[in-house]
């Protein structure tokens, strides 16, 4: 089972941010003197990986992870999910516990799409079939990229399950 780091109290999380319900967003509610933030920015950037991630003492925590100590006011579980698979929407609702049976079948579906991290801000969709990967592009949104992976399924017969 993988180690996750403890995270900052919750009082901790709440004197530094600040939770949008409806967006899914955490804004910064102080200035932090290690960066160009100002009060009121948005929190985080995304990592190669697609998800929102904030340093704290120099600290790096995921945003999902915060969120959802700030909202249950306890540790969050091992394996935190996005049920729409979107790793930037972190919308309480889009998010819940799962097993790790579930997160590796999830996670090995073989729908990939990446931040493509020598290219900022675009995103790099990869289809696994029978254990060989297709290249399919370079997009400028999430969306697109996941959009252009179903298109390729359909042209190419690829069934999920």
């Amino acid at each position: 089972m993988p180690k996750r780091r403890i995270l900052p109290d919750v009082e901790e999380l709440h004197r530094l941010f600040r939770y949008d319900r409806e967006t899914g967003k955490l804004y910064w509610k102080i200035s932090p003197t290690f960066a160009r933030i100002k009060v009121g920015d948005e929190a985080g950037c995304l990592n190669s990986t697609g998800y929102l991630r904030v340093k704290i003492q120099r600290k790096n925590y995921y945003i999902h992870r915060i969120i959802y100590k700030m909202c249950h006011k306890v540790e969050p579980p091992t394996y935190l999910d996005h049920i729409n698979q979107i790793k930037s929407d972190n919308r309480l609702e889009n998010l819940r516990e799962i097993d790790h049976g579930h997160n590796v079948r999830r996670s090995m579906n073989g729908k990939r799409v990446y931040v493509d991290a020598s290219r900022k801000k675009k995103y790099r969709a990869i289809l696994e079939i029978n254990g060989k990967n297709h290249y399919i592009g370079r997009f400028y949104t999430y969306e697109e990229a996941r959009q252009k992976v179903v298109d390729f399924e359909k042209e190419n017969g690829v069934r999920r399950d």
